[in-house]
């Protein structure tokens, strides 16, 4: 523009193609709202005349025709609009109003990913407004297919849905069941979360289960992959491993889990959330290492109180395995769950602490 016409939008000649066309985007721009004054069709006719296939005529026309309740008419001239130029975005959005009117979700949810894609202003807004439409239950399949393919929005989709406190169910309908991928299981385990946060264990659990491949569920237990074999499933049901500037744990293949703790301040080095009905409870460790100062524990405690149920020291650690035991009893209220965790806490002169856990078990005292 600043080559060819020095004098910018001025210097197009009044009553030109470039004018007209100028003017008319000018008036469909985002930032006059979702309802524009339709003033002079007949600009976007003669605009039309000269460039038969102009976005930005047909959809002025389009809201034209809509505004006279030719609602046939303003269809195909968004819809001629939308395949001239998949970028014509008050095309689009009206497409996409209509087929929520009409409840065809297939086809709204198409033109609300690509909107998402192109990215106009107020995408966050418009992910937030999009998630009401699972309250039918006549949106849930084809949403749950679109999301399936992993589109760029998904994360965000089904955040919205955590955050504006949709049904747990509505929301395990719409999550992949595919555990494989990381996205994935981030997005289960926010809902396994807030299941966990309205106090639903049972329900958190019973999702948690379904995630799982088949190969898993003989792994089930009061603590899942006691050996550390780093088996698939979402958090936080799964092992949670650390990695700061306190401390760090991995899986060390084939099994087993290396913790490393530096001795500066508290660190939780590894933690897993039981489902633990009330009663006495053996837990058993098997560890090796080096740590002079026994830094390491081994904690259960509910979610809603702040001492443990029990503390597990790992002392003496050696290079040679050893098995460490303790027992708890998990009361019979207010603890729903509990959270079973490997902790370094510094002593008055802290040194540095390595462990190989070999397992870490919990059974039923019978």
């Amino acid at each position: 523009m600043s080559d060819a016409r020095p004098a910018g939008v001025a210097g197009l000649a009044k009553g030109s193609v470039a004018a007209l066309r100028h003017a008319l985007a000018t008036e469909l721009a985002p930032a006059n709202g979702p309802n524009i004054e339709i003033r002079d069709p007949g600009r976007a006719e003669r605009l039309l005349a000269a460039a038969p296939l102009d976005p930005v005529a047909l959809t002025y026309l389009g809201l034209a025709a809509d505004k006279k309740g030719d609602a046939v008419r303003a269809k195909a001239l968004m819809t001629l609009a939308v395949r001239s130029d998949g970028r014509a975005l008050r095309a689009r959005l009206w497409l996409m109003d209509q087929d929520l009117r009409h409840r065809d979700y297939r086809a709204a949810i198409e033109h609300f990913d690509r909107l998402v894609r192109i990215g106009p202003p107020g995408t966050a807004g418009l992910i937030n407004a999009m998630t009401g439409v699972v309250r039918d239950p006549a949106s849930r399949a084809p949403l749950a297919r679109k999301l399936a393919t992993n589109p760029p929005w998904r994360a965000n989709f089904l955040y919205a849905l955590n955050q504006q406190g949709m049904s747990p169910d509505v929301i395990y309908q719409l999550t992949a069941q595919d555990s494989a991928r990381t996205q994935v299981l981030f997005e289960q385990a926010a809902l396994l979360q807030s299941l966990l946060k309205n106090n639903e264990y049972e329900r958190a659990y019973l999702a948690w289960i379904n995630f799982l491949p088949e190969s898993s569920l003989k792994q089930l237990g009061p603590v899942y992959d006691p050996q550390f074999q780093d088996l698939p499933g979402p958090l936080p049901f799964n092992w949670k491993l650390s990695d700061g500037s306190d401390g760090s744990s991995e899986f060390n293949k084939p099994r087993g889990l290396n913790a490393s703790y530096l001795g500066g301040n508290v660190a939780i080095l590894a933690e897993q959330t039981l489902l633990l009905s009330p009663g006495r409870y053996h837990l058993s460790v098997i560890a090796s290492g080096s740590d002079e100062n026994n830094q390491l524990s081994w904690t259960v405690t509910c979610p809603t109180a702040g001492e443990p149920l029990q503390a597990l020291k790992i002392t003496g650690l050696k290079g040679d395995r050893q098995r460490y035991t303790t027992q708890f009893q998990v009361p019979a209220s207010a603890c729903g769950a509990q959270r079973l965790t490997l902790v370094g806490s510094p002593v008055e002169f802290p040194r540095t602490a390595s462990a190989l856990i070999e397992s870490v078990t919990v059974e039923l005292v019978k």
